[in-house]
């Protein structure tokens, strides 16, 4: 790290944009920002398909909360948790997946917001810079997500080496294998990956 260099370290996405413009690099500077995984060309559901052996992700069931059968999917791979558009259920109410489970390959669906709401956490792989100014703060703030709203939250650390996150508001399409960082006003404090919620 103490070779890295950032020369744009000090600079705005906008600032940059307008550098590039000035430059003549207009498709630099008119690129819309990703949305998605920053290594693939592609939509992630085509490049798992291209790149995974055939037969690895196969069809599997659209369940309910109640365990009703609603259809079949593609394989539980190509579903995120929040996710309303593309599962192919046509009802009259709109559906989220709530869930994926992986060992029976099937993707819970509900029709309610509000039941994808967390308001606990577990992390691992985690690194806090001084754990002194994160653990046991009643103000440290967490995302998940570059969009997502901004929530309060108290971290503690549990006997099994993980991060126990308390939500103080609820906080929906939590989902296992997702970055949650801590921040007080503009400092990092540090983070972790989702292992499970609740």
């Amino acid at each position: 790290l103490e070779r890295a260099l950032f020369p744009m370290g000090e600079l705005t996405k906008v600032r940059v944009r307008e550098i590039a413009a000035e430059r003549g690099q207009l498709k630099a500077a008119r690129k819309r920002d990703s949305l998605g995984v920053c290594f693939c060309p592609m939509d992630y559901r085509t490049f798992l398909k291209s790149h995974v052996p055939e037969g690895q992700i196969s069809p599997g069931e659209f369940l309910n909360e109640e365990g009703r059968k609603l259809g079949q999917h593609e394989g539980y791979p190509f579903y995120t948790i929040g996710q309303r558009r593309g599962l192919g259920i046509w009802l009259n109410k709109t559906l989220f997946v709530k869930e994926t489970l992986p060992k029976q390959n099937r993707v819970i669906v509900c029709d309610n917001l509000r039941a994808l709401e967390k308001q606990e956490m577990q992390l691992t792989n985690w690194n806090l810079i001084d754990p002194e100014t994160a653990l046991n703060h009643p103000d440290v703030i967490v995302k998940i997500r570059y969009r997502k709203q901004a929530n309060r939250c108290t971290v503690t650390c549990t006997g099994d080496g993980c991060l126990h996150v308390n939500l103080h508001e609820p906080l929906a399409s939590v989902a296992p294998g997702q970055a949650a960082v801590f921040y007080r006003d503009d400092l990092v404090l540090g983070g972790g990956i989702i292992a499970t919620s609740r």
